[in-house]
């Protein structure tokens, strides 16, 4: 039987033979400031044709300015790149699709209300046109079929696409990038740029990736982003590392490690101790922070109860379609739930409602960040102020308290190191990871009792994760509870004082975590796997299952 970690990994040449392979891409001397923050300082580098080429570095680092200058979304400054032997300067993602560079963007790009089939030949309509005007719906709708079965994806091309959850909808956006062109405008030698594509991925969407990534690496070469180091060691023939705007190593992997990598990326060893397991505290005592009551939403979850008690971190894991993520958004209140009821420190029990909710102490930080954390092209200041617009920043008299604003934004810049974050700079203009710090410094605002986090480290850093998992220690120091959502294994063991695994919308288990005697990855897996028969044992341990972090 193949291992998973066995389906991720695919023949690769060493990178000191990728030398001798003819260049694909090429780019001399690349640079981009933004006023006085050099973002890109001199970077040259090479993608040999048929080969997988990845860079790591920090949150902030210039990964995502370089992807925007590759796919014509940003002009640089300085330098110059070609592609296939030629001159290649973009005006626009659309010329760089044209002429074989196609991009998955680290957040999701698809539109929701519109069919699978639409989206994977966005922008090639044109292709099936009839007369010129007359759209030839069962055309798009046989390439489109073409291909998600080469892409190895199980998905109804005529399905409304926000009907599939968030990692089908990442497979049908690294379908699209991968694919489109090469079946529609006869690109033979693609160029694909692969920014933290694997984030949202469950198993056997994941498994599918890479198998896919094999096959297009024998057509063409592919560009990739991930912060998942072990991932990043697995799939690549050469390694650049990134740093504040330089590129300061080119690797091969086959001899390197994480701890390298890590030290290269951040200028410093990993600490042995990543989630900070010895803050973790003991918990006594009954109060709870909060108590969740036999929350249901037909479809999504049934029967969910539980606690969470000052100082707490509860984790709740399971497969991508076990609802824990809807029970989230239930608890919060931001999706109500059809019953059950969520309680306060002890307050009056009520049908959870997100603007009662954190009148009351809680904050709620979501997994799509973009979609439901922030308003990208609104200010820093704007988007830590966003839920205390009625009380922390307004007089009684309704007047705004701008000076509050900027004060309080300055001070969660500097104490989360959100980098070049100014009051007014546009929360667009920051990497993914200092985004996300935005999100988290709007409920630091509050001084809440309990956070609901939803994979907060999602398209984080190595580096800022490490922050952030700090910071989450600081907060239960203080007393505040913390339900912690998240699809990353061992951040779900490291935090947690206690796990409580879900399966098809119920709490199946629930697993104690204490410092001492955290329990194996294979044990909480084995929770989460959906079992032949209904009966209350604890599921065995799969044999063959090799887990990978």
């Amino acid at each position: 039987m193949t291992t998973f970690s066995e389906a991720r990994r695919h023949p690769a040449a060493p990178a000191a033979q990728s030398d001798a392979q003819p260049l694909l891409f090429e780019a001399k001397g690349l640079a981009k400031s933004y006023g006085r923050a050099v973002v890109l300082n001199d970077v040259s580098f090479e993608v040999p044709s048929n080969r997988v080429v990845t860079f790591v570095g920090e949150n902030g680092a210039g990964k995502s300015t370089l992807f925007n200058i590759l796919s014509g979304l940003v002009k640089p400054d300085q330098g110059a790149m070609r592609l296939a032997g030629r001159s290649f300067g973009v005006r626009s993602y659309g010329e760089a699709v044209a002429k074989g560079v196609s991009r998955v963007f680290q957040e999701q790009s698809l539109v929701a209300n519109i069919p699978v089939y639409e989206n994977l030949l966005l922008g090639h309509e044109r292709r099936f046109t009839r007369a010129g005007q007359l759209i030839d719906k069962r055309a798009m709708i046989a390439a489109a079929e073409r291909i998600v079965e080469e892409a190895g994806i199980d998905v109804d091309v005529r399905r409304r696409t926000g009907d599939y959850d968030f990692s089908k909808r990442q497979s049908i956006e690294i379908a699209r990038a991968c694919l489109a062109t090469t079946h529609l405008a006869g690109i033979t030698t693609p160029f694909i740029l692969l920014d933290e594509p694997t984030s949202a991925l469950d198993r056997r969407d994941e498994e599918a990736f890479f198998r896919l990534v094999a096959r297009i690496k024998q057509r063409g070469s592919l560009l990739f982003v991930s912060h998942r180091l072990t991932e990043v060691l697995e799939i690549s023939d050469i390694i650049y590392v990134l740093k504040d705007g330089e590129l300061v190593a080119r690797l091969d992997p086959r001899r390197t490690d994480e701890q390298q990598l890590h030290a290269l990326m951040v200028g410093r060893e990993r600490a042995a101790d990543y989630y900070h397991e010895r803050r973790q505290r003991r918990i006594e005592g009954s109060d709870y922070v909060i108590q969740a009551d036999r929350l249901t939403d037909p479809g999504q979850f049934e029967d969910v109860s539980l606690t969470v008690r000052p100082g707490e971190v509860v984790g709740i894991g399971g497969l991508l379609d076990s609802g824990k993520s809807a029970v989230g958004k239930a608890i919060a209140g931001v999706v109500p739930a059809a019953s059950g009821t969520v309680s306060l420190r002890g307050g009056k029990a009520v049908l959870p409602r997100i603007s009662h909710l954190v009148r009351k102490g809680l904050g709620y930080v979501p997994a799509e960040r973009l979609a439901e954390g922030m308003i990208a092209p609104f200010s820093v200041a704007w988007n830590i102020s966003l839920a205390s617009g009625a009380d922390l920043f307004s007089s009684r008299f309704g007047i705004w308290r701008r000076h509050k604003e900027i004060e309080v934004a300055q001070h969660y810049a500097q104490q989360l190191s959100i980098k070049s974050a100014t009051p007014n700079l546009s929360s667009a203009r920051l990497s993914g990871g200092n985004q996300q710090k935005v999100v988290l410094a709007r409920w630091l605002a509050r001084d809440p009792d309990i956070l609901v986090l939803d994979n907060p480290t999602r398209g984080v850093d190595a580096g800022a994760k490490e922050e952030i998992y700090r910071l989450i220690r600081d907060l239960t120091a203080a007393g505040v509870g913390i339900l912690l959502i998240t699809d990353e294994l061992l951040e779900l063991i490291g935090l947690s004082n206690r796990l409580l695994i879900m399966q098809r919308g119920r709490i199946v288990t629930e697993i104690d975590a204490p410092i001492d005697a955290k329990p194996s990855e294979r044990e909480v897996v084995a929770w989460m796997l959906p079992q032949s028969s209904d009966r209350a044992d604890p599921p065995k341990p799969l044999a063959n299952l090799e887990i990978v972090p």
